[in-house]
């Protein structure tokens, strides 16, 4: 299945008609299968997932959590979005293990368990957006020697940026990648109400670059189901704010005026980052997406030139941002594709 890829709109149908005919060729967990294996991912989580601390180059802790199996066929290193915590993965490291695969993933500095980089730890900060690529190096070379040698990266939303510029700037490492709804460029009108984002922060971020964007105070919400943009499969957003209120400490509200201008900074650079890869690189697009800008995938799609997987992004048409953690009938088929490419890559 390669390029545009529609999916039927099923707001009007029943959730047996959503996912009557849907291809499962990998057995992934379903909605249903979900909440009947709490018992069973709690216990692959806690007996088979390994997890720890490195230190970066400037100190900051960063945590990881990876999974091997005996003869495992490659590894999946897996890059979460902004806000994300590695531990909210659960999900797809049991079927990733499941399926044969080992499965390496972490905490970006700033968010999850690693450590953050502000007094006020709700806000979502960075230095330099290069901190972390070299916090996905430093992670990947340490771990390395624990992990099938084969590696091929599966990246969401603002790790699809980190994955894109580590691929540019570390040719050889992975031998295929793919990006979950990029944030090859961000939608800066989420941030604060302005359209264009990126221009009021270079106007208005040099005032207060470590406070949030906009000024206005945004912390963490366990905001209800009904108002989210991120997921139309209620089961999996739930579980993932249920994690977060068990667990405040994996809470983070909105960025700083530091970290949206590096967001803006690498969108700039992202045609030329593009150019530089030469790995193939399968990019879905979500068709409701409002927290990226889709044009922006399309176009470094286009730098990508034939490393572009299927020459053009697969859009998953109705799906919202959060593509993983989507309802059966988007997920599915998303997931699908990505393990189909990963066979084609791996040549397994």
């Amino acid at each position: 299945m390669l390029g545009s890829v529609a999916l039927a709109d099923a707001a009007a149908v029943t959730n047996a008609e959503q996912n009557a005919g849907l291809a499962n060729p990998f057995l992934l967990l379903t909605e249903q299968e979900l909440g009947e294996k709490d018992a069973a991912l709690a216990d692959f989580w806690q007996q088979q997932v390994v997890t720890g601390f490195l230190k970066a180059a400037d100190g900051t802790p960063l945590f990881y959590a990876y999974h091997n199996t005996v003869q495992a066929k490659a590894t999946v290193v897996i890059v979460t979005g902004r806000t994300e915590a590695i531990a909210k993965y659960q999900e797809l490291f049991f079927e990733l293990g499941r399926l044969g695969y080992a499965v390496l993933g972490y905490d970006h500095r700033g968010q999850g368990q690693s450590g953050r980089l502000l007094a006020d730890t709700q806000i979502g900060h960075v230095q330099s957006f290069a901190d972390y690529v070299q916090d996905l190096h430093l992670l990947q070379s340490e771990l390395s020697p624990l992990l099938p040698k084969d590696k091929v990266l599966l990246a969401h939303s603002m790790g699809g940026a980190v994955a894109s510029s580590y691929l540019a700037t570390y040719p050889g490492v992975f031998k295929a990648a793919a990006l979950s709804a990029p944030m090859h460029a961000p939608n800066t009108e989420l941030v604060f109400g302005a359209k264009d984002g990126c221009y009021l922060q270079q106007i208005l971020g040099w005032t207060c670059p470590d406070c949030y964007a906009g000024f206005a105070s945004s912390p963490y919400q366990n905001s209800t189901f009904a108002n989210n943009i991120y997921s139309h499969s209620e089961v999996r957003y739930q579980r993932f704010r249920q994690l977060f209120e068990q667990q405040p400490g994996l809470q983070l509200g909105g960025p700083s005026w530091q970290w949206l201008g590096e967001a803006c900074a690498i969108a700039e650079r992202m045609p030329s980052i593009a150019s530089q890869i030469r790995v193939p690189v399968k990019i879905l697009q979500a068709g409701e997406d409002v927290a990226v800008r889709s044009e922006a995938q399309q176009l470094f799609c286009e730098a990508l030139g034939t490393y572009c997987a299927g020459g053009s992004v697969m859009k998953i048409d109705g799906a919202r941002h959060e593509i993983l953690f989507e309802a059966d009938r988007y997920r599915l088929p998303a997931l699908t594709e990505i393990l189909r490419f990963y066979q084609q890559q791996l040549a397994i």
